[in-house]
């Protein structure tokens, strides 16, 4: 159960522990240690048709910047600052605004820029028609200045030179059909600015950025920044993902499907909705949100065997309540469904598997409770169901179907007067009580009673678990690989080196208890004890028999003269293994001098 709660519950939280242990751990480096926040950059031209322009740097920074030793900010998690500052996303920030918004989404740096868009002169004479031919890209001209922000120190990213301080700004301009290259230019400028020893060269990320044709670029944005109602997003979208797969032999565009989808389902569309979530890939941003809402969407049509092959797996990969709770609700609803007897068993247990999840890691949902409440009772143990309910119904005294189930639960347990009393709730407030309760007389059934669905995905948990560009399944071998790199660094002695890969791997893999280890030797040997007994200390909450971080911090301990801590390390390593010799050494330092 606790290992549930920390996966399910506290994530957020020990993600951002996590964070300021590994600020501290490894250091202000050059290399590592920020999470980038990119706003849109704001038209200064007076050609409010090229406002898709700003956004696109957002959008497409976010993903560009997005490399090993910096973590970003993605477009998602800038929309939840925004609406937590109550700021409308159509405002371009200023700079104190920009700032708060940074520190709103735990950014360390922010990228903000403006821009000015020049129409080709043939286009500009029929620019009162404000037709798309008229206003078309392919000769205008685009100029940009851009410039990166420290947020804690309040001052654009720069050089120390003898004498003050030089601030940089990035400029560049070309012709808008090139807007995608510029994107690239300045994402590699910006992290060139951070570390000159870039494993990448500029053609690489120039190469990254126009993965998408401009064509099918420029309508996708222009779509994102219209309402999500507005009927001509559709439109864009459709031709986003035409143009893309024309270009692209019949491939999807990730980001353009998920917003269709998502403009199908806000509409109540779900066949639609789920014909585009249902064409991302697990590698494609916004896959987790995509296969809950194509599971939802299966679902509400019926197709429950759909809806299962959407979200069952996803429960492995995304570990949220809201994703649990509705495997089991749809695994619920199938098992009743089901007509063989082997497979509604086996559907009802992996429904109660689920639901009993989501239930340890959330003691106040009342969704969860009632569909585990259910599934309880559908397998025949009602004292269990009538105890899920009990809060169910405190939170809710007018819940019609909780009361019903509970009033029959507790009647199959030996307690009337107790059933009594709840049927009476659930005669009051169930609007079809006579025909469940004949229903139940004549077959001892609830069919009545559905299982409750979650309809929304928290953005802000998805955004803290699923980070762009790492997968579950290549943060690993990507952190094995840093960690060796950073091994080989520390033992030939290039600690500056080391230190930065030791951070990659912990931005990969959270948990990983020698990166924590490594980086308290290193910054044991630097001399920098106060890092290294917080590094040590992180190693040894994730893993609690790492013998070497007790012996080291015991010896930092016994360094400082702090001999009352020393002592209680050496003796922890002495129970993890009495015959290791450095455990042994440090055991008779610190009772060496005691009476």
């Amino acid at each position: 159960m606790r290992t549930n709660l920390i996966r399910l519950f506290n994530w957020p939280v020990m993600a951002l522990l996590l964070t300021l242990f590994a600020a501290r751990c490894f250091g202000q480096t050059a290399s590592g240690g920020d999470v980038v926040m990119v706003l849109p950059f704001e038209n200064t031209s007076n050609h409010p048709e090229y406002n898709w322009v700003g956004e696109s740097f957002a959008d497409s920074l976010a993903e560009l910047l997005n490399k090993p030793g910096l973590l970003v900010v993605s477009s998602d998690e800038r929309e939840l600052a925004y609406q937590r500052l109550r700021l409308p996303e159509t405002v371009i920030p200023s700079r104190a605004t920009a700032i708060k918004l940074a520190r709103e989404a735990k950014a360390s740096l922010i990228v903000i820029g403006t821009y000015s868009v020049t129409p080709a002169e043939d286009n500009s004479k029929f620019e009162s028609s404000k037709t798309e031919k008229d206003k078309s890209s392919a000769e205008a001209y685009v100029q940009l200045t851009a410039r990166v922000i420290k947020v804690n120190e309040g001052r654009t990213l720069g050089q120390m030179f003898e004498g003050g301080w030089a601030t940089r700004q990035f400029d560049f301009g070309g012709p808008l059909t090139d807007l995608q290259k510029i994107h690239g230019r300045l994402a590699y400028q910006i992290l060139y600015q951070r570390d000159p020893a870039l494993p990448f060269s500029q053609n690489q990320l120039v190469q990254e950025a126009t993965k998408v044709p401009q064509r099918a670029f420029e309508p996708y944005v222009k779509a994102v920044l219209l309402s999500e109602r507005d009927s001509r997003r559709a439109n864009y979208l459709k031709n986003a993902l035409r143009i893309y797969a024309d270009a692209n032999g019949g491939a999807t565009y990730p980001q353009a499907a998920f917003e269709l989808g998502r403009f199908y389902m806000l509409e109540g569309k779900w066949k639609d909705a789920t014909e585009y979530f249902t064409r991302l890939q697990k590698k494609d941003p916004h896959y987790a949100e995509a296969a809950f809402y194509a599971a939802l969407g299966y679902a509400k049509l019926g197709d429950l065997g759909n809806a299962l092959a959407a979200i069952v797996p996803l429960s492995s990969d995304v570990p949220l309540i809201g994703i649990y709770n509705n495997a089991g609700a749809i695994a619920l609803q199938a098992s009743r469904e089901e007509k063989k007897d082997d497979e509604r068993a086996r559907l009802l247990a992996q429904s109660t598997s689920f639901l009993a999840r989501a239930a340890e890691s959330s003691s106040d949902d009342p969704l969860v409770h009632f569909n585990y409440a259910l599934a309880l009772f559908l397998s025949g143990k009602y004292t269990e169901a009538a105890d899920q309910l009990k809060p169910v119904i405190a939170a809710d005294p007018r819940d019609g179907p909780a009361y019903f189930i509970y009033a029959k639960s507790l009647e199959k347990i030996g307690k009337p007067e107790t059933a009594n009393a709840a049927d009476d709730q659930a005669r009051r407030w169930l609007p079809t009580y006579a025909k469940s309760q004949t229903e139940w007389q004549k077959s001892q059934t609830v069919a009545g009673i559905s299982p409750r669905m979650r309809d929304v995905l928290n953005r802000d948990d998805v955004a803290t678990l699923v980070k762009p560009g790492i997968s579950a399944t290549s943060a690993g071998s990507g952190a094995d690989d840093l960690l060796a790199k950073a091994r080989d660094l520390y033992q030939a002695g290039r600690d500056d080196e080391a230190l930065p890969e030791l951070h990659r791997v912990v931005m990969l893999e959270p948990t990983n208890a020698e990166a924590y280890l490594l980086s308290g030797r290193i910054n044991q040997r630097r001399g920098d004890q106060e890092a290294a007994i917080a590094a040590l200390k992180t190693a040894i909450f994730w893993d609690p028999k790492l013998i070497d971080a007790h012996i080291l911090l015991g010896r930092i301990f016994l360094e400082r003269g702090d001999r009352g801590e020393a002592t209680k390390y050496a003796m922890s390593a002495m129970t993890i293994d009495s015959n290791n010799q450095e455990a042994i050494a440090l055991q008779r330092q610190v009772t060496m001098g005691k009476n």
